[in-house]
Protein backbone atom coordinates (compact mmCIF):
# COMPACT_ATOMS: atom_id res chain seq x y z
CA UNK A 1 0.00 0.00 0.00
CA UNK A 2 1.35 3.40 -0.98
CA UNK A 3 0.06 6.90 -0.73
CA UNK A 4 0.54 10.21 1.01
CA UNK A 5 -2.13 12.38 2.54
CA UNK A 6 -3.89 13.62 -0.54
CA UNK A 7 -3.38 10.89 -3.15
CA UNK A 8 -3.68 7.43 -1.55
CA UNK A 9 -3.03 4.62 -3.99
CA UNK A 10 -3.44 0.85 -3.58
CA UNK A 11 -0.56 -1.36 -4.66
CA UNK A 12 -1.78 -4.92 -4.12
CA UNK A 13 1.77 -6.24 -4.31
CA UNK A 14 2.48 -4.48 -1.01
CA UNK A 15 -0.66 -5.62 0.80
CA UNK A 16 0.99 -8.71 2.26
CA UNK A 17 -0.57 -12.14 2.47
CA UNK A 18 -3.81 -11.44 4.28
CA UNK A 19 -6.15 -10.60 1.43
CA UNK A 20 -8.84 -9.05 3.60
CA UNK A 21 -9.11 -5.82 5.56
CA UNK A 22 -12.04 -5.04 7.77
CA UNK A 23 -14.24 -2.36 6.17
CA UNK A 24 -11.80 -1.11 3.56
CA UNK A 25 -8.11 -0.74 2.80
CA UNK A 26 -6.47 1.82 5.11
CA UNK A 27 -4.81 3.38 2.03
CA UNK A 28 -8.26 4.50 0.96
CA UNK A 29 -9.86 5.52 4.26
CA UNK A 30 -7.10 6.52 6.72
CA UNK A 31 -5.92 10.12 6.41
CA UNK A 32 -2.15 10.53 6.54
CA UNK A 33 -1.66 13.31 9.08
CA UNK A 34 2.09 12.92 9.55
CA UNK A 35 4.77 14.86 7.78
CA UNK A 36 7.65 12.44 8.29
CA UNK A 37 8.10 9.62 5.77
CA UNK A 38 8.34 7.01 8.56
CA UNK A 39 5.02 8.05 10.09
CA UNK A 40 2.73 7.25 7.19
CA UNK A 41 0.11 4.53 7.21
CA UNK A 42 2.09 2.77 4.52
CA UNK A 43 5.19 2.84 6.72
CA UNK A 44 3.22 1.50 9.70
CA UNK A 45 2.08 -1.54 7.73
CA UNK A 46 5.16 -2.16 5.58
CA UNK A 47 7.23 -3.98 8.25
CA UNK A 48 4.40 -6.46 8.66
CA UNK A 49 3.47 -6.91 5.02
CA UNK A 50 6.01 -9.65 4.35
CA UNK A 51 5.22 -11.65 7.50
CA UNK A 52 4.11 -15.21 7.08
CA UNK A 53 6.03 -18.36 6.25
CA UNK A 54 4.98 -20.17 3.14
CA UNK A 55 2.66 -17.37 2.08
CA UNK A 56 0.24 -17.83 4.99
CA UNK A 57 -1.30 -14.85 6.78
CA UNK A 58 0.14 -14.27 10.26
CA UNK A 59 -3.30 -14.83 11.79
CA UNK A 60 -3.42 -18.32 10.32
CA UNK A 61 0.11 -19.10 11.47
CA UNK A 62 -0.79 -17.98 15.00
CA UNK A 63 -3.77 -20.35 15.15
CA UNK A 64 -2.77 -23.75 16.59
CA UNK A 65 -5.33 -25.35 14.25
CA UNK A 66 -4.12 -23.42 11.20
CA UNK A 67 -7.66 -22.28 10.38
CA UNK A 68 -8.25 -20.37 7.15
CA UNK A 69 -9.24 -17.22 9.01
CA UNK A 70 -9.12 -14.76 6.14
CA UNK A 71 -11.08 -17.29 4.08
CA UNK A 72 -14.05 -17.52 6.42
CA UNK A 73 -13.95 -13.81 7.27
CA UNK A 74 -14.18 -13.15 3.56
CA UNK A 75 -17.24 -15.38 3.26
CA UNK A 76 -18.89 -13.60 6.18
CA UNK A 77 -18.13 -10.24 4.57
CA UNK A 78 -20.05 -11.50 1.53
CA UNK A 79 -22.99 -12.55 3.71
CA UNK A 80 -22.25 -16.26 3.21
CA UNK A 81 -22.63 -17.71 6.73
CA UNK A 82 -22.94 -21.30 5.47
CA UNK A 83 -19.79 -20.95 3.39
CA UNK A 84 -17.90 -19.50 6.35
CA UNK A 85 -18.84 -22.47 8.54
CA UNK A 86 -17.85 -24.88 5.78
CA UNK A 87 -14.35 -23.38 5.75
CA UNK A 88 -14.09 -23.46 9.56
CA UNK A 89 -15.10 -27.13 9.75
CA UNK A 90 -12.20 -28.12 7.53
CA UNK A 91 -9.84 -27.62 10.47
CA UNK A 92 -12.00 -27.15 13.57
CA UNK A 93 -14.64 -29.59 14.88
CA UNK A 94 -15.65 -27.36 17.82
CA UNK A 95 -16.48 -23.96 16.29
CA UNK A 96 -19.22 -23.10 18.78
CA UNK A 97 -16.93 -23.85 21.72
CA UNK A 98 -14.05 -21.82 20.33
CA UNK A 99 -16.46 -19.06 19.38
CA UNK A 100 -16.99 -18.58 23.13
CA UNK A 101 -13.75 -19.50 24.91
CA UNK A 102 -10.82 -19.31 22.46
CA UNK A 103 -8.02 -16.99 23.58
CA UNK A 104 -7.82 -15.84 19.90
CA UNK A 105 -4.04 -15.56 19.26
CA UNK A 106 -4.99 -14.91 15.63
CA UNK A 107 -6.43 -11.54 16.58
CA UNK A 108 -3.19 -10.46 18.23
CA UNK A 109 -1.28 -11.42 15.07
CA UNK A 110 -3.60 -9.55 12.67
CA UNK A 111 -1.70 -7.34 10.21
CA UNK A 112 -4.21 -4.53 10.54
CA UNK A 113 -3.29 -3.87 14.18
CA UNK A 114 -1.00 -0.88 13.48
CA UNK A 115 -3.81 1.13 11.86
CA UNK A 116 -7.13 -0.22 13.13
CA UNK A 117 -8.80 -2.47 15.67
CA UNK A 118 -8.44 -6.04 14.36
CA UNK A 119 -11.62 -7.96 13.53
CA UNK A 120 -13.38 -9.68 16.44
CA UNK A 121 -12.42 -13.09 15.08
CA UNK A 122 -13.73 -15.18 17.97
CA UNK A 123 -17.15 -13.52 17.91
CA UNK A 124 -17.34 -13.82 14.12
CA UNK A 125 -16.58 -17.54 14.42
CA UNK A 126 -19.37 -17.78 17.00
CA UNK A 127 -21.77 -16.23 14.50
CA UNK A 128 -20.65 -18.51 11.67
CA UNK A 129 -21.10 -21.56 13.93
CA UNK A 130 -24.80 -20.81 14.24
CA UNK A 131 -25.33 -21.91 10.62
CA UNK A 132 -26.74 -25.44 10.08
CA UNK A 133 -24.06 -28.14 10.25
CA UNK A 134 -23.59 -30.27 7.16
CA UNK A 135 -24.33 -33.97 7.75
CA UNK A 136 -21.07 -35.96 8.00
CA UNK A 137 -20.46 -38.51 5.28
CA UNK A 138 -20.83 -42.06 6.66
CA UNK A 139 -17.74 -44.24 6.59
CA UNK A 140 -17.76 -46.90 3.91
CA UNK A 141 -16.54 -50.40 4.72
CA UNK A 142 -14.47 -51.53 7.66
CA UNK A 143 -12.54 -48.88 9.66
CA UNK A 144 -8.87 -48.44 8.84
CA UNK A 145 -8.13 -48.55 12.57
CA UNK A 146 -9.98 -48.79 15.87
CA UNK A 147 -8.68 -46.35 18.46
CA UNK A 148 -9.61 -45.87 22.12
CA UNK A 149 -9.48 -42.25 23.26
CA UNK A 150 -9.36 -41.75 27.04
CA UNK A 151 -10.93 -38.40 27.84
CA UNK A 152 -13.69 -36.40 26.13
CA UNK A 153 -12.23 -32.94 26.59
CA UNK A 154 -11.09 -30.81 23.63
CA UNK A 155 -8.06 -33.00 22.88
CA UNK A 156 -10.07 -36.22 22.91
CA UNK A 157 -12.96 -34.83 20.87
CA UNK A 158 -10.65 -33.36 18.24
CA UNK A 159 -8.68 -36.61 18.02
CA UNK A 160 -11.86 -38.68 17.59
CA UNK A 161 -13.10 -36.33 14.86
CA UNK A 162 -9.84 -36.52 12.93
CA UNK A 163 -9.69 -40.31 13.25
CA UNK A 164 -13.22 -40.59 11.88
CA UNK A 165 -12.47 -38.24 8.98
CA UNK A 166 -9.56 -40.47 7.99
CA UNK A 167 -11.57 -43.66 8.04
CA UNK A 168 -10.88 -44.76 11.60
CA UNK A 169 -13.27 -45.79 14.37
CA UNK A 170 -12.86 -43.84 17.62
CA UNK A 171 -14.31 -44.92 20.96
CA UNK A 172 -14.30 -42.18 23.60
CA UNK A 173 -14.06 -43.08 27.31
CA UNK A 174 -14.72 -40.64 30.15
CA UNK A 175 -15.00 -40.99 33.92
CA UNK A 176 -17.68 -38.32 34.21
CA UNK A 177 -21.39 -38.80 33.45
CA UNK A 178 -21.22 -36.04 30.84
CA UNK A 179 -19.03 -35.60 27.78
CA UNK A 180 -16.81 -32.61 27.16
CA UNK A 181 -14.23 -32.82 29.93
CA UNK A 182 -13.42 -29.45 31.47
CA UNK A 183 -15.57 -27.83 28.78
CA UNK A 184 -18.60 -29.42 30.43
CA UNK A 185 -17.82 -29.09 34.11
CA UNK A 186 -15.08 -26.49 34.64
CA UNK A 187 -16.38 -23.65 32.44
CA UNK A 188 -19.72 -22.27 33.67
CA UNK A 189 -22.72 -21.95 31.42
CA UNK A 190 -22.50 -18.15 31.40
CA UNK A 191 -19.14 -18.38 29.62
CA UNK A 192 -19.78 -21.49 27.52
CA UNK A 193 -23.51 -22.10 27.01
CA UNK A 194 -24.37 -25.78 27.22
CA UNK A 195 -26.29 -25.64 23.94
CA UNK A 196 -23.10 -24.47 22.19
CA UNK A 197 -21.13 -27.41 23.58
CA UNK A 198 -23.98 -29.80 22.73
CA UNK A 199 -24.02 -28.57 19.13
CA UNK A 200 -20.33 -29.40 18.72
CA UNK A 201 -20.61 -32.72 20.56
CA UNK A 202 -23.46 -33.82 18.29
CA UNK A 203 -21.36 -32.90 15.26
CA UNK A 204 -18.36 -34.96 16.42
CA UNK A 205 -20.51 -37.96 17.40
CA UNK A 206 -22.27 -37.71 14.05
CA UNK A 207 -19.05 -38.93 12.43
CA UNK A 208 -19.62 -42.37 13.93
CA UNK A 209 -17.70 -41.73 17.13
CA UNK A 210 -18.76 -44.01 20.00
CA UNK A 211 -19.13 -42.63 23.52
CA UNK A 212 -18.70 -44.52 26.80
CA UNK A 213 -19.34 -42.36 29.88
CA UNK A 214 -18.87 -43.16 33.56
CA UNK A 215 -15.80 -45.24 32.71
CA UNK A 216 -12.99 -44.58 35.18
CA UNK A 217 -9.99 -46.36 33.69
CA UNK A 218 -6.84 -47.33 35.56
CA UNK A 219 -3.46 -47.59 33.83
CA UNK A 220 -3.83 -51.37 33.97
CA UNK A 221 -7.16 -51.18 32.14
CA UNK A 222 -5.62 -48.88 29.53
CA UNK A 223 -2.89 -51.49 29.05
CA UNK A 224 -5.66 -54.01 28.32
CA UNK A 225 -7.25 -51.60 25.83
CA UNK A 226 -4.00 -51.58 23.89
CA UNK A 227 -4.61 -55.28 23.16
CA UNK A 228 -8.17 -54.63 22.00
CA UNK A 229 -7.55 -51.55 19.84
CA UNK A 230 -5.03 -50.62 17.20
CA UNK A 231 -4.01 -47.63 19.29
CA UNK A 232 -4.87 -45.72 22.46
CA UNK A 233 -4.74 -41.94 22.98
CA UNK A 234 -4.49 -40.62 26.53
CA UNK A 235 -6.28 -37.25 26.54
CA UNK A 236 -7.12 -37.00 30.24
CA UNK A 237 -6.37 -33.30 30.64
CA UNK A 238 -5.36 -31.59 33.89
CA UNK A 239 -8.48 -32.12 36.02
CA UNK A 240 -6.90 -31.99 39.45
CA UNK A 241 -6.78 -28.85 41.58
CA UNK A 242 -3.31 -27.86 42.72
CA UNK A 243 -3.35 -27.76 46.50
CA UNK A 244 -1.69 -24.85 48.28
CA UNK A 245 -0.52 -26.83 51.31
CA UNK A 246 -1.82 -24.17 53.70
CA UNK A 247 -2.61 -24.79 57.37
CA UNK A 248 -6.35 -25.26 57.66
CA UNK A 249 -6.83 -26.10 53.97
CA UNK A 250 -8.98 -29.11 54.90
CA UNK A 251 -11.37 -27.23 57.19
CA UNK A 252 -15.11 -27.48 56.48
CA UNK A 253 -16.14 -24.65 54.19
CA UNK A 254 -12.91 -24.70 52.15
CA UNK A 255 -13.19 -25.65 48.49
CA UNK A 256 -10.67 -26.25 45.74
CA UNK A 257 -11.62 -24.19 42.68
CA UNK A 258 -12.03 -27.05 40.20
CA UNK A 259 -13.93 -29.18 42.70
CA UNK A 260 -16.31 -26.31 43.38
CA UNK A 261 -16.97 -25.77 39.66
CA UNK A 262 -17.42 -29.51 39.03
CA UNK A 263 -20.01 -29.86 41.77
CA UNK A 264 -21.87 -26.79 40.50
CA UNK A 265 -21.90 -28.01 36.89
CA UNK A 266 -23.03 -31.54 37.76
CA UNK A 267 -26.02 -30.29 39.75
CA UNK A 268 -24.63 -30.83 43.24
CA UNK A 269 -25.12 -27.27 44.45
CA UNK A 270 -22.25 -26.39 46.82
CA UNK A 271 -23.26 -24.98 50.19
CA UNK A 272 -21.59 -21.63 50.77
CA UNK A 273 -21.67 -19.34 53.78
CA UNK A 274 -21.09 -15.63 53.32
CA UNK A 275 -18.74 -13.92 53.21
CA UNK A 276 -16.96 -15.96 50.52
CA UNK A 277 -13.29 -15.37 49.69
CA UNK A 278 -11.86 -16.68 46.42
CA UNK A 279 -8.07 -16.87 46.11
CA UNK A 280 -6.48 -16.73 42.65
CA UNK A 281 -6.32 -14.68 39.49
CA UNK A 282 -6.95 -17.08 36.61
CA UNK A 283 -10.11 -17.98 34.76
CA UNK A 284 -10.95 -20.74 37.27
CA UNK A 285 -10.82 -18.20 40.11
CA UNK A 286 -12.99 -15.72 38.21
CA UNK A 287 -15.46 -18.42 37.18
CA UNK A 288 -15.69 -19.64 40.78
CA UNK A 289 -16.20 -16.09 42.06
CA UNK A 290 -19.01 -15.46 39.59
CA UNK A 291 -20.73 -18.76 40.38
CA UNK A 292 -20.41 -17.99 44.10
CA UNK A 293 -21.87 -14.50 43.57
CA UNK A 294 -25.00 -16.17 42.23
CA UNK A 295 -25.34 -18.06 45.54
CA UNK A 296 -24.39 -15.46 48.18
CA UNK A 297 -24.24 -11.68 48.33
CA UNK A 298 -20.69 -11.04 49.49
CA UNK A 299 -17.81 -12.41 47.43
CA UNK A 300 -14.23 -11.11 47.52
CA UNK A 301 -11.41 -12.22 45.24
CA UNK A 302 -7.86 -11.96 46.62
CA UNK A 303 -4.88 -12.00 44.25
CA UNK A 304 -1.17 -11.74 44.99
CA UNK A 305 -0.27 -9.50 42.08
CA UNK A 306 -1.85 -6.39 40.52
CA UNK A 307 -4.90 -6.41 38.30
CA UNK A 308 -2.71 -6.00 35.20
CA UNK A 309 -0.93 -9.28 35.96
CA UNK A 310 -4.10 -11.37 36.29
CA UNK A 311 -3.97 -14.25 33.79
CA UNK A 312 -7.78 -14.35 33.52
CA UNK A 313 -9.34 -12.93 30.36
CA UNK A 314 -10.00 -9.20 30.60
CA UNK A 315 -13.68 -9.65 29.77
CA UNK A 316 -13.99 -12.18 32.60
CA UNK A 317 -12.56 -9.69 35.10
CA UNK A 318 -14.87 -6.94 33.88
CA UNK A 319 -17.90 -9.22 34.11
CA UNK A 320 -17.05 -10.21 37.69
CA UNK A 321 -16.74 -6.58 38.68
CA UNK A 322 -20.04 -5.71 37.02
CA UNK A 323 -21.71 -8.54 38.98
CA UNK A 324 -20.45 -7.16 42.30
CA UNK A 325 -17.37 -9.26 43.07
CA UNK A 326 -14.91 -7.23 45.15
CA UNK A 327 -11.16 -7.39 44.46
CA UNK A 328 -8.17 -7.20 46.78
CA UNK A 329 -4.70 -7.12 45.23
CA UNK A 330 -1.16 -7.71 46.51
CA UNK A 331 -2.11 -10.28 49.14
CA UNK A 332 -1.41 -14.00 49.43
CA UNK A 333 -2.90 -16.60 51.80
CA UNK A 334 -0.77 -18.02 54.60
CA UNK A 335 -3.32 -19.97 56.68
CA UNK A 336 -7.01 -20.67 57.24
CA UNK A 337 -8.40 -20.51 60.77
CA UNK A 338 -11.45 -22.20 62.26
CA UNK A 339 -14.23 -20.56 64.21
CA UNK A 340 -16.34 -21.76 67.11
CA UNK A 341 -18.33 -24.21 64.95
CA UNK A 342 -15.21 -25.89 63.58
CA UNK A 343 -15.51 -24.54 60.04
CA UNK A 344 -13.34 -21.90 58.40
CA UNK A 345 -13.85 -18.42 59.86
CA UNK A 346 -10.81 -16.39 58.81
CA UNK A 347 -8.29 -16.32 55.98
CA UNK A 348 -4.91 -15.03 57.12
CA UNK A 349 -3.18 -12.94 54.46
CA UNK A 350 0.26 -11.51 53.89
CA UNK A 351 0.92 -8.48 51.73
CA UNK A 352 3.17 -8.67 48.69
CA UNK A 353 5.38 -6.14 46.92
CA UNK A 354 6.59 -6.19 43.29
CA UNK A 355 10.13 -7.37 42.70
CA UNK A 356 12.12 -8.26 39.62
CA UNK A 357 10.58 -9.96 36.58
CA UNK A 358 10.39 -13.74 36.81
CA UNK A 359 11.86 -16.00 34.08
CA UNK A 360 8.51 -15.95 32.25
CA UNK A 361 8.65 -12.15 32.07
CA UNK A 362 5.97 -11.55 34.70
CA UNK A 363 6.84 -9.35 37.65
CA UNK A 364 7.44 -11.43 40.76
CA UNK A 365 5.50 -10.24 43.82
CA UNK A 366 7.36 -11.08 47.01
CA UNK A 367 5.85 -11.55 50.50
CA UNK A 368 6.15 -8.60 52.87
CA UNK A 369 6.65 -10.01 56.41
CA UNK A 370 5.61 -6.71 57.94
CA UNK A 371 2.23 -6.63 56.23
CA UNK A 372 -0.16 -9.21 57.67
CA UNK A 373 -3.89 -9.27 58.22
CA UNK A 374 -6.99 -11.44 57.91
CA UNK A 375 -10.36 -11.57 56.21
CA UNK A 376 -13.54 -12.93 57.69
CA UNK A 377 -14.65 -15.91 55.63
CA UNK A 378 -17.62 -18.24 55.95
CA UNK A 379 -16.37 -20.15 52.87
CA UNK A 380 -13.06 -20.06 51.00
CA UNK A 381 -12.43 -21.19 47.42
CA UNK A 382 -8.77 -21.82 46.58
CA UNK A 383 -8.15 -21.53 42.83
CA UNK A 384 -4.37 -21.66 42.71
CA UNK A 385 -3.90 -23.75 39.60
CA UNK A 386 -4.48 -27.23 38.25
CA UNK A 387 -2.36 -30.19 37.32
CA UNK A 388 -2.52 -33.44 35.43
CA UNK A 389 -1.91 -36.93 36.71
CA UNK A 390 0.93 -37.54 34.28
CA UNK A 391 3.22 -39.06 36.92
CA UNK A 392 0.64 -41.60 38.04
CA UNK A 393 -0.16 -42.57 34.45
CA UNK A 394 3.53 -43.02 33.61
CA UNK A 395 4.17 -45.22 36.65
CA UNK A 396 1.06 -47.28 36.02
CA UNK A 397 2.03 -47.89 32.41
CA UNK A 398 5.62 -48.75 33.28
CA UNK A 399 7.08 -45.64 31.63
CA UNK A 400 9.73 -43.29 32.92
CA UNK A 401 7.53 -40.33 32.01
CA UNK A 402 4.85 -39.24 29.55
CA UNK A 403 7.38 -37.35 27.46
CA UNK A 404 6.44 -38.11 23.86
CA UNK A 405 7.75 -37.31 20.42
CA UNK A 406 6.47 -34.30 18.48
CA UNK A 407 3.36 -36.23 17.34
CA UNK A 408 2.46 -37.43 20.83
CA UNK A 409 3.81 -40.98 20.44
CA UNK A 410 4.87 -42.66 23.68
CA UNK A 411 5.26 -46.20 22.39
CA UNK A 412 3.90 -48.26 19.48
CA UNK A 413 0.13 -47.83 19.57
CA UNK A 414 0.20 -45.49 22.60
CA UNK A 415 -0.19 -41.74 22.23
CA UNK A 416 -0.81 -38.78 24.51
CA UNK A 417 -2.37 -35.38 23.78
CA UNK A 418 -3.60 -32.18 25.36
CA UNK A 419 -3.00 -30.90 28.88
CA UNK A 420 -1.65 -34.29 29.95
CA UNK A 421 1.36 -33.40 27.77
CA UNK A 422 1.61 -29.63 28.11
CA UNK A 423 0.15 -29.04 31.54
CA UNK A 424 -2.79 -26.61 31.80
CA UNK A 425 -2.98 -24.81 28.47
CA UNK A 426 -5.74 -23.54 26.20
CA UNK A 427 -8.68 -25.28 24.56
CA UNK A 428 -7.39 -24.70 21.05
CA UNK A 429 -3.88 -25.94 21.93
CA UNK A 430 -5.37 -29.14 23.36
CA UNK A 431 -7.39 -29.64 20.18
CA UNK A 432 -4.29 -29.23 18.04
CA UNK A 433 -2.50 -31.89 20.08
CA UNK A 434 -5.39 -34.32 19.68
CA UNK A 435 -5.52 -33.85 15.92
CA UNK A 436 -1.76 -34.30 15.64
CA UNK A 437 -1.87 -37.59 17.56
CA UNK A 438 -4.77 -38.86 15.45
CA UNK A 439 -2.93 -38.12 12.22
CA UNK A 440 0.19 -39.85 13.50
CA UNK A 441 -1.82 -42.97 14.37
CA UNK A 442 -3.36 -43.14 10.92
CA UNK A 443 0.07 -42.70 9.33
CA UNK A 444 1.43 -45.49 11.54
CA UNK A 445 -1.44 -47.83 10.71
CA UNK A 446 -1.13 -47.23 6.98
CA UNK A 447 2.66 -47.56 6.87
Amino acid sequence: MEGRTHVPRVDEALCGVCGICRGACPALVSPDLATGETDTVRAALAPHASQGRGGLPPCREACPLGQDINGYLGRLAQGDQDGALEIILRDNPLPSVLGHVCHHPCQKACLSGPVQTPPAIRELKRFAAQAPRPAPSPRQGRPVARVAVVGTGPAGLAAAWELARQGGQAVLYDAQPVAGGLLAWAIPDFRLPREALARDLDYVLGHGVELKLGQTLSPQQVAELRKEYDAVILACGAPRAKRAGLPGEDLPGVWQGLDFLRESALGNQPRLTAPVVVVGGGNVALDAARVAKGLVDQVTLAYRRDREQMPAYAEEIQAAEAEGVEFIFRVQPVALEAGGQGGVAFLKLQGTTPGRPAPDGRVAFLPDPGDEGSLEAGSVILALGQESEAGAWARGLGLASLESDAQGRLAPGLYVAGDLVTGPATVVDAMAGGIKAARAIMDEVRS
